[in-house]
């Protein structure tokens, strides 16, 4: 806001209204069992994940990440199990801590040697030096991304390997308390590498609420034939130079390319990245049947692996679930648009607009901009115009009912040729 004191002409740079921010894209979410790390866990791409998870992502422990990265621009990683922290003693009434539970801790190394009147602490994860300070005494040493020193006694020249490090099982009750978490935060693919019938389960009851809250959200499991729209059953492993994934280890990486593809593209005959062969061949017969039944597969095909198909688990097509819905580009499309037209309208209209018939204008000029600008232009509807919003008034003197028509474009997935020889 201008103040003026003296006379002139004063000019200033505001902001101008905007649309509401598109729904987050490119976000995959996993509970993992880990050997170090925090209960929740958010990795970017480009990200050094030493600090964050205790290797580095091209370890082979870090392989479900390093799959979900290859693709997705972030990941909430959870952590089913706490573990023990691994210890050691420094000198007596000195005790030095891991930061986080789970096998990691006993790589780690810490050193004490004197420097005149003060001490050189340096602590090691396997050979690598990963800090060193000049502390007069204990309690002067800052806790760094590895380990805290607690107690008080006197220091002394000492070489102390941590043991004791454990990653235990999983904790009681965490899948629950992951589903209660990861609620709120904003994701676009959860996958689940596990083999427990009772987990997904909840995971796919979860995914079923999160949708109908208008939550652009899908899930990718293993080995079941969920039959859902918002379900992707992934059900071949694969094979890459450092290591091989089980099918249900795979669903990480099927979750990093549907959140890559997102509403941009589909997942048919995507190129997987390092995968040097699947672990089932199959036939085309058999591609065939597992298609019909409504998994999601990895295919060895010209020589590399792919995704066979976009599809998702639906299989029992009804007038609310049609045959297209089956189709993982149309559901995500659909989702999506759902979820960023509730955004728009809760930021811009709820409370802010008279139900008046220039109000109801207003709001019908809003969805028909934001349709035409994020879905039309961008080629992923078809067709769509203003006359394809209808708004009425509701039952209650502050409701009204707005209906959008749009027709997604999937993409060419079947192309029949009759070659003809003349």
């Amino acid at each position: 806001m201008i103040t003026a004191i003296l006379p002139g002409t004063n000019v200033e740079v505001v902001a101008g209204e905007r649309a509401a921010a598109a729904s987050v894209t490119g976000v995959v979410t996993i509970p993992l069992m880990l050997s170090w790390g925090d209960i929740l866990t958010k990795i970017y791409k480009g990200d050094d994940a030493l600090t964050k998870l205790g290797y580095k992502l091209s370890d082979v422990k870090m392989k479900l990440v390093n799959e979900v990265m290859n693709y997705a621009d972030e990941l909430l990683l959870y952590r089913l199990n706490t573990g023990e922290k691994a210890t050691g003693t420094l000198a007596a009434g000195i005790t030095v801590t891991a930061k986080y539970g789970g096998i990691r801790g006993n790589d780690l190394k810490v050193t004490v040697t004197a420097s005149d009147t003060n001490w050189i602490i340096k602590t090691f994860l396997d050979t690598a030096e990963i800090d060193s300070q000049i502390v007069a005494d204990e309690s002067n040493f800052v806790a760094n991304d590895f380990i805290t020193i607690i107690g008080s006694g006197t220091l002394a020249s000492a070489t102390v390997i941590l043991t004791g490090g454990a990653d235990g099982t999983e904790d009681a009750g965490a899948i629950d308390a992951y589903l209660t978490e990861i609620e709120k935060h904003d994701y676009n693919v959860l996958a689940y590498t596990g083999t427990d019938s009772a987990e997904i389960a909840k995971i796919i009851t979860f995914t079923n609420e999160q949708v109908a809250n208008d939550k652009d959200a899908c899930a990718v499991v293993s080995g079941t034939s969920a039959n859902n729209k918002f379900i992707y059953n992934s059900t071949i492993g694969g094979v890459n130079a450092a290591y091989s994934l089980s099918a249900p280890e795979a669903a990480a990486t099927m979750a990093g390319i549907i959140a890559k593809q997102g509403i941009a593209g589909s997942c048919t005959y995507f190129d997987v990245i390092g995968w040097t062969d699947v672990a089932t061949r199959l036939t085309k017969a058999q591609q065939e049947a597992r298609t019909q039944v409504g998994e999601m597969l990895f295919v060895y095909k010209y020589g590399g692996v792919k995704v066979l198909y976009d599809i998702n688990s639906l299989t029992t097509y009804t007038t609310e679930n049609p045959e297209d819905f089956h189709k993982g580009l149309v559901i995500r499309t659909l989702t999506r648009y759902a979820s960023e037209l509730q955004k728009l309208l809760d930021t811009k209209a709820i409370g802010k607009i008279r139900r008046t018939v220039s109000g109801k204008n207003q709001i019908k000029g809003m969805i028909a901009d934001m349709t035409t600008v994020n879905y039309l232009n961008k080629k992923y509807i078809d067709g769509f115009t203003a006359d394809d919003i209808t708004i009425v008034d509701g039952a209650s003197r502050d409701a009204i009912i707005v209906t959008v028509g749009i027709l997604v474009a999937d993409t060419v997935d079947k192309i029949n040729v009759t070659v003809k020889a003349l």
